[in-house]
């Protein structure tokens, strides 16, 4: 009667991404829209997020933005463990760049993750988290899906 829904590997998703901006917190959402029919994959319900408190958006940290988004391709993408799904920048108030991803539970290592990225990018703060966000409700949100 029901049919179960079909889910590809993360790395076979298109990437289609946009540019969403809150005008009321002040955030600029890049988000690919190409993992909306990947939502609640139940091979990735973990949802990883990191986190870098900035003094501006000039041209380091874009700069270190894109370096970051690089080795999370490479981590994630590359062995199909997961996917950088959206990067949020806060641009007014307490000013931050997060990296929103979404990756298989176990296989991970978390911690050598933050560790790598602390050691690479010593003058900033590092933060990282990891939940279990199996409906992907933070893409959804980002997405305003």
């Amino acid at each position: 009667m029901f049919k179960k829904k079909k889910y590809l590997p993360l790395s076979d998703y298109p990437e289609s991404w946009s540019i969403i901006t809150e005008k009321i917190t002040h955030t600029v959402i890049r988000i690919n829209l190409g993992y909306k029919d990947a939502i609640a994959h139940p091979d990735y319900p973990v949802k990883m997020g990191i986190a870098i408190p900035v003094e501006e958006h000039d041209e380091i940290i874009m700069g270190i933005k894109s370096e970051i988004e690089d080795i999370l391709n490479d981590i994630l993408l590359k062995k199909n463990d997961g996917a950088l799904v959206a990067i949020i920048s806060g641009l007014e108030g307490q000013k931050f760049i997060e990296f929103l991803s979404y990756t298989k539970r176990g296989g991970i290592n978390f911690a050598k993750i933050h560790q790598d990225l602390k050691d690479k990018f010593k003058d900033y703060e590092i933060q990282m988290y990891a939940d279990n966000d199996v409906k992907w409700e933070a893409y959804r949100s980002f997405a305003h899906l």
